[in-house]
């Protein structure tokens, strides 16, 4: 607990996410009361206002996750070098290169992406065995689920008020480094892997990795 103590001290902010008003909220700056195991609820409600408010990092974005990767249209899949080539590898994934407009493969030697720009929307056409198809970057899918979870359609499923989201989602979204600290309580809920999922997803959005 001292971490938390003097965490405080040099200025961070301490929220406590739980149903109940407990002896960790008392040592908080915020308590966000949340119906239990309606924790994947609150935070795509969290990833909805940091993409509403465009609170999220592109530049980590672009580099240090698969939002970039195109996924075809007509199928759901990632585009791989196996749907362009005969014989071609299913580990080979595509981006649309903003830079050079066109498709072309992502970097694996490194994350690093020199001068390739990769598109985080649109929608463009990509040559594949079976003919032209349309592919579209994950983030813009993305968008696309995250949409329906705002604060106001979460507030039955989590009992947390929009205004309260909002706040924790820009608390978030601003911060230098943000990190969420939980214990094996989503192990015990039959889809706890995808509460945890959607709170990485979180972090992921604002680039608090690695801080």
């Amino acid at each position: 607990a001292h971490f938390f103590n003097e965490a405080r001290y040099h200025g961070a902010k301490v929220v406590t996410i739980a149903p109940d008003y407990n002896p960790s909220a008392v040592h908080a700056d915020l308590w966000v009361p949340v119906k239990v195991g309606s924790d994947a609820a609150l935070a795509l409600a969290i990833a909805n206002v940091l993409l509403e408010e465009k609170l999220h990092d592109e530049a980590f974005l672009r580099e240090q996750t698969d939002q970039p990767l195109l996924v075809r249209r007509d199928n759901g899949k990632f585009l791989r070098e196996s749907d362009r080539v005969r014989g071609g590898r299913d580990d080979v994934f595509y981006v649309y290169d903003t830079a050079a407009r066109r498709v072309r493969e992502a970097p694996k030697r490194s994350l690093k992406l020199g001068r390739i720009a990769p598109a985080l929307d649109g929608e463009y056409d990509a040559t594949t065995l079976q003919g032209t198809v349309k592919v579209t970057p994950a983030f813009t899918l993305l968008r696309e689920k995250v949409a329906a979870f705002s604060p106001e359609d979460t507030q039955p499923i989590t009992g947390v008020p929009p205004v309260l989201v909002r706040t924790l989602a820009r608390d978030i979204g601003r911060a230098r480094a943000a990190t969420i600290i939980t214990q094996s309580n989503f192990s015990k809920f039959y889809h706890g892997a995808e509460m945890e999922r959607a709170q990485m997803l979180v972090l992921a959005l604002c680039g608090h990795y690695g801080k």
